[in-house]
Formats: structure tokens, sequence, C-alpha cells
């Protein structure tokens, strides 16, 4: 790598392990993993650095690094955020409590629905009042404000959120609170509503704010330690990886915490899109699993699916973000037997410590990678961390916990672990397709994470789909997505009017107003005129709908603004809901802007070559109810012509994919692999 000048890192800490991508611009890539450290999880990231440093890398070299963290995500699922106080208009201390009437589940009598991250005993109101147009009902006073920072002074919170009402439309009582609380308080990590999200529905945005508050300063820790380690190892270029598939600075990021927490499955979506343009797949469902979970999400024709109306933890998030579904279906997770004695698979996990049985280091419940492993599916060398997996081990946790209980031999437990958590899979592959109108016949599956490969022909199978693609590093394609990766930022402008003609002006000058705002915020981030992208869209709702759709806006001045703009909403309407009200007027919910600036680009992984498929191994594999003897193949020797017909076993350090007898599989010219899937009769018995 001498003649390498520059390089650009990607970084992706997961449950159970952190991945490392290394590019160099000439092309080279380097991955490798190493165990994620829970406790610190920057620890596993300078532990990343030091072996670059160990394999000759000059880290001052690295003139990009980009990050993916579950920071955020951790501190949500496992209540460990900020002591928290959110201070609100008077009269509605109870929005964050009453929430929403509709019933997550419609026929479930005993769901309940999560705590809310504050206590009601730590809610706090204020007599101020802004009405719907931006005008002053009733003024903030200092009175107000002082009696508020004595209470909060007494109650020793760490972090405060305020949502007054109708602040999306004058913040001017948000920003003066603010103003006074880190005069007054300068401990205080403060979030204010008008900054997070400037929208109207009381509910989601005031979740949204009480998340950000609340993972606001475990996030800032953690950022300010990573990046004075950075900055000691000469690492430059520091972004931080967001949910809706764009960059930020680290200072935005620990501002604005609430918009990493889809972070890591986020990569995973840049890279689905980057390999739909790659191999002129156009619709792919990608499914990413992990150690912890599977994170699964549509790519129609060559784009990613967005939302605003995310959910963490059984929180709404009123954010743009990347339309990802997870479920707790990861390598690592924890097979055991209710007491109605049915076999379950997760959502537990045994994350990186103590890890699954087969790791050695202290775990005793079986996991998927251990019924894997006892399945001959996996190898004992076939681990990332670098050191052998332990059958013996994983045989008597099985036997211990699942095997035992049901009165089923070791092999065959082993493999109705593999079922059940298949099937959680599937279930979890057909919320994004099936359950919104998709055929998922019509889709190529995307597998990857250290565990994807390894199930994905069973998966295609119940899916009826025929083509499976396993990318060149499949164990980081998230960290290797992120490479892909643009900085973004996103605006709202709240102004809720019928669409009519005659307001083009006013739309224009609206729309110009966030345009100018994206484009000088991009210049002072350091980007070039030229590398800054700025895409104004629309909501658009039917007058007395709730619901609102997303379109791109076009030039006002275009002819019949209006009504070209109110036929394209009524086809997207047809698209997504099936019928349109061509008679109802159509209204403005509010208007948006997605600033973009341009990174290097991600070059493609050229493979140079071919070998015969040699195999380097054989090894006695478990198929429904009967075991195989199997050739084992490198992946490093994939290449453009590349074939073998299955089944098989292919290796590499970062994963291990599965060929059933029947499959055919075979290397294109970037590297990756395409499954043919064969016979169907060869799926599991049940």
């Amino acid at each position: 790598m001498v003649a390498v000048s520059c390089y650009r890192l990607a970084v992706d800490t997961g449950g159970t392990f952190t991945d490392f991508c290394l590019l160099g611009d000439d092309g080279t890539v380097s991955v490798f993993k190493v165990p994620s450290t829970p406790d610190d999880p920057s620890r596993a990231v300078v532990r990343g650095l030091e072996i670059l440093r160990e394999k000759g890398i000059d880290l001052s070299r690295i003139a990009l690094f980009l990050h993916g963290t579950t920071v955020a995500t951790n501190a949500i699922l496992e209540k460990k955020g900020a002591r928290l106080a959110l201070v609100t208009t008077k009269g509605f201390r109870d929005v964050i409590f009453i929430g929403r009437q509709n019933r997550p589940h419609l026929y479930d009598q005993w769901v309940t629905r999560p705590q809310p991250l504050v206590s009601r005993g730590m809610v706090f109101e204020v007599n101020e009042r802004m009405l719907a147009d931006g005008s002053v009902m009733v003024a903030l006073e200092e009175k107000e404000i002082a009696a508020l920072v004595a209470r909060l002074r007494e109650v020793q919170v760490e972090a405060v959120a305020v949502v007054f009402l109708h602040s999306y439309t004058n913040p001017a009582h948000e920003l003066l609170f603010k103003k006074e609380l880190e005069r007054r308080l300068p401990h205080l990590s403060v979030t204010i509503s008008s900054e997070i999200v400037p929208e109207f529905r009381e509910y989601e945005r005031t979740s949204t704010t009480v998340v950000n508050a609340y993972v606001q300063p475990v996030v800032a820790r953690y950022l300010t330690k990573l990046a004075a380690s950075l900055k000691q190892a000469g690492v430059k270029g520091f972004y931080v990886m967001q949910s809706s598939g764009g960059v930020i600075s680290p200072t935005q990021a620990q501002r604005e915490s609430v918009r990493t927490v889809l972070s890591g499955p986020a990569g995973g979506v840049l890279a689905g899109v980057y390999l739909a343009r790659l191999t002129g797949f156009k619709n792919l469902i990608t499914a990413d699993m992990g150690g912890t979970s599977m994170d699964v999400s549509l790519i129609c024709d060559g784009e990613a699916r967005y939302t605003d109306e995310g959910m963490i933890g059984g929180y709404p998030l009123r954010l743009p973000m990347v339309a990802v579904h997870t479920v707790g279906a990861g390598g690592g997770s924890i097979a055991w037997v209710d007491p109605g004695g049915a076999l379950r698979v997760g959502p537990r996990s045994a994350g990186a410590v103590p890890g699954p049985a087969c790791y050695g280091l202290g775990g005793a419940e079986p996991t998927v990678t251990d019924a894997n492993l006892v399945l001959g599916r996996l190898g004992a060398a076939d681990f990332a961390g670098g050191k052998e997996l332990r059958r013996e081990l994983a045989e008597r946790a099985i036997a211990e916990k699942v095997g035992g209980p049901l009165g089923l031999g070791v092999q065959e437990a082993a493999a109705g672990i593999v079922r059940v958590v298949n099937a959680n899979m599937v279930r979890a592959m057909r919320v994004v397709s099936v359950a919104k109108g998709y055929d998922p016949r019509d889709f190529v599956l995307v597998a990857f994470g250290g565990a994807g490969p390894l199930h994905a022909v069973e998966l295609a199978r119940e899916l009826g789909i025929r083509r499976v693609l396993v990318p060149p590093f499949p164990g980081i394609t998230s960290a290797w997505g992120m490479l892909a990766a643009d900085f973004r930022r996103d605006y709202t402008l709240t102004w809720v009017k019928e669409l009519r003609p005659g307001m083009e002006a006013e739309l224009a000058e609206l729309a110009g107003k966030l345009t100018r705002r994206g484009r000088e915020d991009l210049l002072r981030e350091g980007f070039a005129a030229q590398d800054i992208t700025l895409a104004p869209l629309i909501d658009l709702r039917y007058k007395g709908q709730s619901a609102a759709l997303t379109l791109p806006l076009p030039d006002p001045a275009v002819p019949d603004f209006a009504g070209a703009l109110t036929r394209s909403f009524h086809g997207l309407h047809i698209q997504f809901y099936g019928y349109a009200r061509e008679e109802a007027p159509v209204e403005v919910v509010a208007l948006r802007l997605v600033a973009t600036g341009r990174l290097p680009s991600l070059k493609p992984p050229a493979r140079q070559g071919v070998s015969p498929p040699a195999p380097c191994g054989a090894r006695r594999v478990y198929f429904a109810a009967e075991q195989v003897t199997v050739p084992v193949y490198r992946r490093s020797e994939v290449g453009a012509g590349w074939a073998v017909e299955g089944p098989a076993v292919i290796t590499q350090a970062d994963s291990t994919t599965l060929l059933w007898p029947g499959d055919r599989a075979y290397g294109d010219e970037w590297g990756n692999i395409i499954i043919e899937t064969g016979d169907a009769d060869w799926r599991s018995t049940r």
C-alpha cells in the first residue's frame, strides 16, 4: 500500500462486533472486525486504529472518517439516558403521556405502551402561549423563567426538553427560554423543539424532542471522547452517519443526537442503493443479519424508501430516516423454551460479552451461531474474532437448554433453532414487501451482515425469491455502504394553506428562504458551491386528511403550477392508497429541503482475474434431516466467471455463505456472488 496517498475509513459499531472498512485512493479495500465494547464503544474504535497502525497504515493519511454508532439507540433501549425534565406550555403537561389513541396491536388486550422517558413529576408548565399563526397570546415573562430555573436547579436534572405550543410557527419563546437556561444553568443540556422538529403534531414533536434530550448528553460525551482519540491519532474528516442516509458533523450530532438512532442500518441501505446502481438489479430487499438483530429494507427502482414517522423502542420520531424494519434475530439471538413448551429465538441476545456459548467466553445459553456450528454450516475457524469456535460448548448449551426440554437430539434441536429464527426473519421481510403491496418474487435478496449469507437461500426460497446477491464484504457491508454517503441536512417549514392558482410567488419566496439557508449552512461546512445539491420538497394532503405525502417541489414558474402539482399528488395518492379524491381540495402542509454536500464517491470493488473453482476442504453439513459432505471454497478466489453448484460452503474472514443442493452460484465483475436458488423441495422439513 505504499502508493496510497490517502484513505477513507468507515467504522460501524454493532452489538457484537465493530466493523472497519478502509478504502485507499487506489481502490484497495481492507476489512476487519473487532469485538464491540458495550461499556465504552470508543475502546473498540481505538483498538481498530491500533490494528491499522500495526498493519503499517499511516493514520494521518486517513482523510475521511465515517462513523455509524449505536450509542443513542442503546441509551434508549437500555433506559440509560440522562435524568430529564420537560418544560411545556401551561395546560399541555400530559401530551407526552396521552399520546395517540391508536393501538399498536389491535386485538391484543394486554399490550402495554412503553413508559415515557420523563416522569410526570419532572414535567413543568410555563404560562406562555403562541397561536397557530405565530402571534403571541400570552407573553413569556421573566418571573416564569426565574421560577422554572429555580425548580430545575432544585431537581438536579442533566437535560431539559422544551416544547411550547406552536413554536414551529414562531420559536421566539423557546429561543428566549433556552438562552436564559444556558446563561443561568450552564451545566444543563437544553433541547428545544423548534430546532429539532419544527412541525405541528404535538405528541410526535414532544416525543422527538424528549428523545433527543434524553440521549444528547450520552452521545455528546461519547463523540467528544472519540474525537479526541481521532485527533491524537492524526485522523481527519470526522463525520457521523445519521438515520436519513447522510452524514453530519460531530458538532451537529452532539446537538441533535436523535438523528443518529438508525446510524448503522442506514449504511446498509446505502450499500443496497449502491449495489442496485452498480449491478442493474433495481429492486432489492436488503437483509442485514448481524449479531443481535436483522435490519430489512426495500430498494425500489434503485432508490431507498424513506419515512418521517419512525419509531425507536416504542417512541415516535418525527424525522426523515430510511425505512428499515428491525427484528431481534441475529447470530447471537438466544434460543429458549417458553412455559408452553414452544421453542423461541430472541429477542434477547448474547451480544459481544459473553457472546454465544461456542465463543468460550462464559456464555452458557444457546444461540443461532451455536446452532449453525453444530449443523456444520459454520466451521470452527469461521470466527471473525480470530479464535476458533468450540463445538463442544455449543452442543452442551443446546442439549441442556433446548434438546433436553423438548426431547430432541442436539442436531434436531439446532435445526429447530434455525427454522424458528428463519421464520422470524421471513415475517420481517414480508412487513417491508407484501404488507406494502410489493411482491417479493420481483426482488433480488441482498444478504449481508456476518450471519446473513448463511440463512439467505432458505429465506429466499420461503418467499419465492429466485436470486440472492452476496456483496464482496458481507460482514462489513454497512460500514462499506457508509463510504457511499454524502453530507446531508434536512430543513422543514410548516405552512398550511390550500393549494390554488396564484400562490406561486409566495411558494417561491418560502422555498427560496429554505434553499438559501441550506446553501449557506453547507458553505460554512466547507463544501464548494459546485458540490452542493439542493432538493426542495412539498408535503400535500387532501383537506381534512391527517396523513400527508411528500413530492418534489417543481419550479413555481412552470405553467399551470398548481394544476400540475395537484395531478402529481392524485397519482401518488393512488400509488400509496389505491384511490384519489380528485374533487377534494388539496392542502399544502409543509415545505422541505434536502441539502447535500458531495463527498468523494465510492469506487466499485473490482476483482482481477478468476480462479477455477477449487475446494480448499470439505465439511459435513446438516440439510433437511440428513448430513451431506460438501466442498468448502475460499471467497478470495471468487471473480468474474467463477461458478459452482450447490451444496457448498464459501468462507471468508467476515462471513460464511451457504449453498443448498440445487443452487448455482457465480461471481460477477464486481466481486459479488449471485446465487440462483434451486430445488424448493430442499427447504427445511417442518
